[in-house]
């Protein structure tokens, strides 16, 4: 059956253990995955809340990328998780977009490669399997994509400099 957490935030260690509980269940290896942009506070009581990752790709610092992606994997490790819906590799060139703006690490195609690198280094490094999102050009939406179908309107040229870079 489905299980449905009601809080707002769900409890680490109740989490593990209900993983834990599935996986002793199942006949085979279950891929455990979670939506953790920012950190497992984000969705669990006491984990850490990240800065977005336009604020970290302001400091320039690919080692905080790759901190924020250590720390973000040391956690969700710990409670079982395996795979998580990050990071955003959407080169935000587009000062209209509702709904990437901040998740990205920004509007220059070379520092969200640079950045994004890092990130997946640290996912990697202990042990997280990161998926890079979304489609290449949502960065140059204007339109919220979660309720209407955003176009990209770009020649292939465009495409392989900004958006495809990242990926």
């Amino acid at each position: 059956g489905h299980v449905y957490v009601a809080s707002s935030k769900m409890d680490p260690v109740k989490t593990a253990q209900l993983i834990n509980d599935m996986q002793s269940a199942s006949d085979l290896p279950l891929l455990i995955h979670s939506d953790l942009e920012c950190g497992p506070g984000t969705k669990f009581d006491g984990g850490t809340i990240m800065p977005w990752p336009m604020g970290i790709a302001q400091t320039r610092s690919e080692e905080l990328a790759y901190d924020m992606a250590a720390i973000t994997a040391k956690e969700a490790r710990a409670m079982g998780i395996h795979l998580i819906n990050s990071p955003v590799l959407d080169v935000n060139i587009n000062a209209d977009n509702p709904v990437i703006n901040v998740r990205s690490f920004g509007d220059d195609p070379d520092l969200v490669t640079r950045m994004g690198t890092a990130f997946y280094k640290g996912l990697n490094d202990y042990g997280l399997i990161g998926a890079a999102k979304h489609f290449p050009g949502h960065g140059d939406v204007a339109v919220d994509s979660h309720s209407k179908m955003p176009a990209i309107l770009a020649d292939r040229e465009r495409l392989d400099s900004v958006e495809f870079r990242p990926y």
